[in-house]
């Protein structure tokens, strides 16, 4: 394992970027089945939801196209400079005001480590009532826990290979899933699509749902496109990369939820194959399938995030960061967060405090850095020195789009992004400018030549 890929030095092209497309396509495979997209889909249509079946495939549709180009322009800058997503956040927030939005993309995920794996314990606990009787979800989730601990502390190599191996049977197993809902409630799925359903605010509403359930990974995905190579991957391929890695899985999944709320009026999967599913193998198959899933969405999404941080802000190693990172998962109480009452409030409130940062990292890198950072720089701690290396302008922009959001908690996501990066680029170009180098030096400088500087 190459100590560059587990630090936050920029990662040249060469033997280091492990993802080619299909690898990387495979870990989206991986990390895109979440248990979020169970209960998101099903709240699209009755009896949580308000529109038809037609209306909510309308949504997953056009939410993950959103979100597979959401993923693509702002991972550009960790695929171009081989940086880590808390480095490219010192460009807009500073070199200590990165730790900020780090903290915020860091917290939501050790929930989501914790909801992840308390679902993969509930299914491993399923599993074995059906084979020997015995009934303990609690062993299995400390059991699961360390386990994922062990993988991910042994580097980002072994992360790929898992990711690899478990993409294959996740898809599979998403299929067959879609199948057996489809040959077991049919009929039922069939007559949400003769409802009269709504084009109006409800469906707006579950585009801003679904697109938010991504609002993290939206900030961190330079974390994994710093693994991308340049050398022989075009522009082209490095976006489809996104629409393939994303898409299938993030379409099937919702809509597994859909058939669920259709035919039983329940959102986990777990819980309508234990007790609808009258198949033992076929149950037991699909419940592998679910736990293995946890798995690979909290090695991808839920460790490297707040792992990279810890290493950022306290100096310690990516193993012992991965160690911390699931010791402290473990206390966040997944079992009181998975209530339907509760969990789309989580989502949405997620959202409002994500979506500005990343308004303010777009606009940062594609407005006033015209698409090319100066890595030595983001290195630095010269950066925002008038204001001990702390960006007012991305402070103030983060909280006044954050608290819009929470005004407007339905289009949290959007509100949030929209209000964040106007406000950023005003405050840059008529204050901050005037204050500090770095800012000057980006709104008057010309493009330059693509480079990642060797460290």
């Amino acid at each position: 394992m190459s100590a560059q890929q587990t630090s936050i030095e920029p990662i040249a092209d060469g033997k280091d970027r492990i993802l080619g497309p299909k690898a990387y396509i495979a870990m989206w495979w991986g990390d895109a089945v979440m248990v979020g997209a169970f209960m998101l889909g099903s709240s699209l249509i009755p009896p949580f939801g308000e529109m038809n079946l037609w209306q909510a495939i309308t949504v997953l549709v056009i939410a993950n196209i959103l979100v597979a180009m959401m993923l693509a322009i702002n991972g550009r800058a960790g695929w171009k400079h081989g940086i880590p997503m808390i480095v490219q956040l010192r460009s807009s927030f500073g070199h200590m005001g990165s730790r900020l939005p780090g903290f915020l993309r860091g917290f939501p995920a050790l929930f989501w480590y914790g909801i992840q794996t308390w679902l993969g314990a509930q299914a491993i606990n399923s599993i074995v009532i059906q084979t020997i009787g015995f009934d303990n979800v609690w062993l299995w989730f400390f059991a699961f826990q360390a386990i994922q601990i062990w993988i991910s502390a042994k580097g980002m190599e072994s992360i790929k290979w898992v990711e690899i191996i478990g993409a294959v049977f996740i898809m599979i197993g998403l299929v067959y899933l879609l199948f057996l809902f489809l040959d077991q409630f049919g009929l039922e799925v069939r007559a949400v699509g003769d409802i009269e359903g709504t084009w109006a605010l409800p469906f707006w509403l579950g585009i801003t749902a679904l697109t938010g359930n991504f609002s993290a990974l939206f900030l961190n995905v330079s974390d994994y496109t710093r693994f991308i190579p340049r050398k022989g991957v075009s522009e082209a391929t490095y976006v489809n990369a996104h629409v393939i890695g994303v898409l299938p899985p993030s379409i099937l999944m919702p809509f597994i939820g859909i058939m669920g709320a259709a035919a039983v009026g329940i959102w986990n999967p777990v819980d309508v194959i234990s007790q609808y599913i009258p198949m033992p193998i076929v149950s037991i198959f699909i419940l592998f399938f679910i736990a293995l899933a946890q798995v690979t969405t909290n090695l991808v999404a839920n460790i490297i995030p707040p792992a990279i941080i810890a290493m950022d802000i306290f100096k310690i190693s990516w193993a012992k960061a991965c160690v911390i990172i699931g010791v402290l998962a473990i206390f966040t109480c997944p079992w009181l967060i998975m209530q339907e009452s509760f969990f789309l409030t989580f989502v949405a409130g997620i959202s409002a405090f994500l979506g500005p940062i990343l308004g303010i990292m777009l606009v940062d890198y594609y407005v006033i850095h015209k698409g090319n950072y100066n890595v030595d720089a983001l290195y630095s701690t010269e950066m925002y020195g008038k204001w001990h290396k702390i960006n007012p302008a991305a402070i103030i922009a983060s909280v006044v789009g954050a608290l819009l959001a929470l005004v407007f908690i339905d289009l949290s996501w959007f509100v949030g992004t929209i209000t964040g990066a106007t406000l950023y680029f005003t405050l840059m170009r008529y204050w901050v400018i005037k204050h500090d180098s770095y800012t000057a030096a980006a709104f008057s400088a010309h493009q330059q030549p693509e480079t990642i500087p060797e460290r």
